[in-house]
């Protein structure tokens, strides 16, 4: 497995390089100082994940993500940064990336974090679970927030509202499963439908639809 850390920060970068070969022993972990060079070694080196820093010192890591999506369509590219902004996790999203991990997690935290978007799933800081960015009510999104208290709202089963609601907060089906006490297959029995109806295929693609939308969920488990 290649990991490439781009980050203008040394200590930062040697610190989370030496967790992650803590983690994954086997792992190759390159690392850049700018996105130009880190780009460099995406172009020589094949890539599991990239961990990209939103401020380096020659671009803008939304420029660069968009950028590296655009180059290489399948890279995992999550960003990595002490920045913790709604409209920035938003615009992150919207440009492909599979998640947002803030310098500040815990070691537990960022573990599972790497786990899920190793794994084909979402991340998001825990803070951002079920709230929209400040744009939400702008292009195509609907005016205003919009807080989903019923199924009926949003044309949904109770159950599929209930799985929703986790997948809003950042939880992997493995999560949902036991938090709801069903089967892994069953809740994703429950996804292909909620996918439909948003049109959308990825995870990544429903939060973006649920960010542009502005629909806002309380707790999972809260009034149901």
């Amino acid at each position: 497995m290649n990991i490439l850390l781009i980050d203008d920060h040394f200590c930062a970068r040697e610190g989370v390089a030496c967790l992650l070969k803590q983690i994954y022993p086997d792992m190759q972990v390159f690392e850049a100082e700018s996105f130009n060079a880190g780009l460099a070694i995406a172009r020589e080196q094949a890539l599991n994940l990239v961990l990209l820093d939103l401020q380096l010192p020659d671009c803008n890591g939304l420029d660069g993500l968009a950028e590296l999506k655009q180059a290489f369509p399948d890279l995992c590219v999550v960003m990595f940064s002490g920045v913790q902004d709604r409209e920035v996790v938003f615009q992150a999203l919207k440009l492909g990336a599979m998640g947002f991990v803030v310098k500040t997690v815990s070691r537990q935290a960022f573990v599972e974090a790497l786990r899920d978007v190793l794994s084909g799933k979402v991340y998001l800081p825990a803070t951002m679970a079920g709230k929209p960015p400040a744009s939400a009510n702008i292009d195509d999104a609907a005016p205003g927030l919009q807080p989903a208290t019923s199924p009926v709202s949003l044309g949904l089963t109770p159950r599929e509202f209930e799985i929703l609601r986790w997948i809003a907060c950042g939880h992997t089906n493995k999560s949902i499963a036991k938090q709801l006490n069903i089967q892994e297959q069953t809740v994703r029995n429950h996804l292909r439908p909620i996918f439909q109806k948003y049109g959308v295929s990825r995870r990544t693609e429903l939060l973006v639809k649920l960010f542009e939308q502005g629909i806002v969920f309380g707790l999972p488990g809260a009034g149901l």
